[in-house]
């Protein structure tokens, strides 16, 4: 008679003996290919005695790789999403919010707690703050820590590092995402963005108004983001050519482009140059010259001179205002998108034309500035 050996149960559990870490339940649920990886990457870490990361050198390897641009702004956002997640888990396991040594709830991923994590977020996005008339969190606040998460276990499950890391396969449960509501672009027309100019000009609290004025006009004449702005130095002006431009050297994605001026724009930085201190920089902090104002500094400044006028101001929206009375003047959304850096017209227009060369956008509104 032919025996036929049992399967031992699942339920068994060997004294002194835990279950190998790269056996989470989302390699379990894996494919055979998949579980088969794993467990010879774990196999070969056991052999060379191979001790995982803890949590937090596996948040320091993360953001040490975590912007292929090494963008500073890009690892405080992980950095304050992930710290924001740790916090959770500390708080649902009951240890406190200070950070312990050696800490191990990173790894290998606990899918429930994400999705716990998620929904505390949620219902942050579904609350209403009775004194705004808004959402405790914004639905693109929400996508971003989500998305944070899930590029922080997609890095760590890499089959080069996941030994190391000890998390063989994302535990990120899929459909997190929110959709986000679609959202007409903000711009100010022209008569608001005199009140703004004269708001600054005006202004009874700040002590270098009539710099934040022009400040403010060069920001809407250069359609610049707000950190491209603060990083442009003086040398980025070229004068040699036919056609004055500036060169912004570090835009989005690592991206350069050139924006051509014209003698409204010229002098507008020649009173800016003798409204502050001598500098390398366009936009140098007035009590350190050999530092440039932060992205906040230039917030605070439109803030503040929108404030005096009425209205709510900040960098991007003289951004959105470039581009909005610019192509009103120009007709070109070919030649707006140059001037504004994006990659794809569509993210400006969505219609496509000739650039033309030697002209920007800048130079068919620098009668505002």
């Amino acid at each position: 008679m032919a025996i036929t050996p049992s399967r031992p149960s699942t339920g068994i559990s060997v004294p002194g003996k835990q279950r190998p870490t790269f056996l989470s339940p989302q390699v379990i649920a894996s494919d055979r290919a998949t579980f088969v990886a794993a467990a010879m990457d774990a196999r070969e870490a056991w052999l060379e005695g191979v001790e995982t990361y803890n949590d937090h050198q596996l948040v320091e390897g993360f953001l040490e790789e975590c912007s292929a641009t090494g963008s500073v702004e890009t690892r405080i956002t992980y950095m304050r999403h992930l710290h924001r997640f740790r916090s959770f888990m500390r708080s649902r396991l009951e240890l406190g919010e200070r950070e312990q040594p050696g800490e191990r709830f990173l790894s290998p991923g606990d899918t429930p707690a994400i999705d716990a994590f998620a929904q505390s977020l949620r219902s942050l996005v579904n609350t209403t703050d009775p004194q705004t008339g808004k959402p405790l969190m914004a639905k693109s606040t929400y996508n971003c820590i989500v998305a944070s998460l899930s590029s922080f276990y997609k890095w760590c499950g890499d089959p080069a590092r996941r030994a190391m890391t000890g998390i063989y396969s994302s535990p990120m449960p899929t459909k997190l995402q929110m959709k986000k509501d679609q959202r007409k672009a903000k711009s100010l027309n022209t008569e608001q963005l005199y009140r703004v100019f004269d708001g600054a000009r005006t202004s009874r609290t700040s002590p270098t108004k009539r710099r934040d004025e022009v400040v403010l006009r060069l920001l809407l004449g250069f359609g610049c983001r707000a950190t491209e702005m603060v990083n442009i130095r003086w040398d980025d002006i070229h004068l040699d050519g036919e056609v004055p431009r500036l060169h912004i050297r570090k835009g989005k994605g690592s991206k350069e482009r050139w924006v051509a001026l014209d003698d409204i724009v010229l002098e507008r930085l020649s009173q800016l140059r003798e409204l502050q201190p001598p500098s390398e920089w366009l936009l140098p902090k007035m009590n350190d010259p050999s530092k440039h104002i932060t992205r906040q500094g230039l917030w605070k400044l439109t803030r503040r001179s929108g404030k005096e006028s009425g209205i709510h101001v900040y960098p991007h929206l003289m951004r959105h205002s470039h581009a909005t009375i610019s192509y009103r003047e120009t007709k070109d959304p070919k030649l707006v998108q140059a001037t504004l850096g994006h990659s794809d017209v569509s993210t400006t227009l969505g219609l496509y034309v000739d650039e033309n060369e030697g002209d920007s956008s800048t130079r068919h509104i620098s009668h505002l500035l």
